[in-house]
């Protein structure tokens, strides 16, 4: 069982190309995950997950990530788990189908990178996270910076792999670069798929809570 992913420097990407080299981690972030039903989209009943993160010198959270998950999907990674320079990864995936998945990725970075534009310009980040070179087939469909956020919907297809439906959102709290990707194979990718995906991303929140 797959989920089209690779774990690299700062980001999760299908492509498995890296972004953002000299941003290392730099503390370890714990990762719980929570449950709590929301009203159906598209015919299916959602969940929300709940993320606490960024913990003080007591090991008390002073952040949270939320987002919602159809209910019947399944959790992929082991919360608990460390990824490459102590980030924190969760997974969640149709049980019919994990090309069709979302992630949230934790990235914890040093305080004196203060907001977005510390990694660079909407424009700049696209360049980066969106591959370019022989065999790459990536479209970018929109891009927008909102609400301190970067958000980015494109189209990517590698050698190797078939083309997916990708959109991702950057923010930056607590000392920590939060991503949210929903992703699904292109030739799947349905109006109730995307209205499902939306859904998800439209949820996504990341916050102080101390």
């Amino acid at each position: 069982m797959t989920v089209g992913l690779a774990v690299v420097e700062g980001l999760v990407h299908p492509s498995g190309t890296t972004w953002c080299e000299r941003r290392r981690a730099l503390a370890d972030v714990g990762v719980l995950g929570g449950l709590a039903l929301l009203p159906e989209v598209a015919g299916a009943a959602m969940s929300e997950v709940t993320v606490p993160f960024a913990p003080d010198v007591n090991g008390e959270s002073t952040a949270v990530a939320t987002f919602s998950v159809p209910t019947e999907w399944t959790k992929l990674s082991d919360t608990t788990q460390s990824v490459v320079g102590g980030r924190r990864l969760v997974v969640y995936a149709s049980p019919d189908d994990t090309d069709w998945n979302v992630f949230l990725l934790l990235t914890p970075i040093r305080g004196d990178y203060t907001s977005l534009g510390s990694f660079g310009t909407l424009d700049a980040v696209q360049d980066t996270i969106i591959p370019r070179g022989d065999g790459i087939d990536a479209q970018l469909i929109s891009s927008a910076s909102k609400s301190s956020t970067y958000v980015y919907e494109y189209t990517l297809a590698v050698p190797n792999q078939p083309k997916r439906h990708l959109k991702t959102i950057f923010s930056l709290v607590a000392d920590t670069l939060v991503t949210f990707n929903v992703q699904a194979l292109e030739d799947t990718y349905t109006p109730d798929v995307a209205k499902i995906s939306e859904s998800i991303l439209s949820t996504a929140i990341a916050k102080k809570t101390a």
